[in-house]
């Protein structure tokens, strides 16, 4: 598999799993209004802010602070480390 496609694996990955906490964590229309504070607050879209963790983190703390720490990031973070441990398991 080539470098590109491993990343851009890796980042629907991150996109899918940052989508489905949020959306259990909050409902789908929590998701849609955490997502649309973030798109306004940083100009990017809905895909760029899902699939770049890095990205994801920095606006949420800048947002939310200490809360979106704990009630946003950390079960995301809990959910990212689960998925990267079963897909490097299953790989050879």
């Amino acid at each position: 598999m080539e470098l590109g496609q491993s990343q851009e694996k890796y980042q629907d990955m991150i996109s899918q799993t940052i989508e489905s906490s949020l959306i259990d964590l909050y409902g789908i229309n929590g998701y849609k209004s955490i997502i649309q504070t973030m798109m306004k607050e940083c100009n990017k879209s809905e895909k760029e802010i899902t699939g770049n963790y890095e990205l994801f983190s920095s606006i949420i703390q800048r947002i939310f602070g200490k809360i979106g720490d704990s009630k946003i990031l950390e079960p995301i973070k809990m959910e990212i480390n689960k998925n990267q441990n079963t897909s490097s398991i299953s790989q050879p």
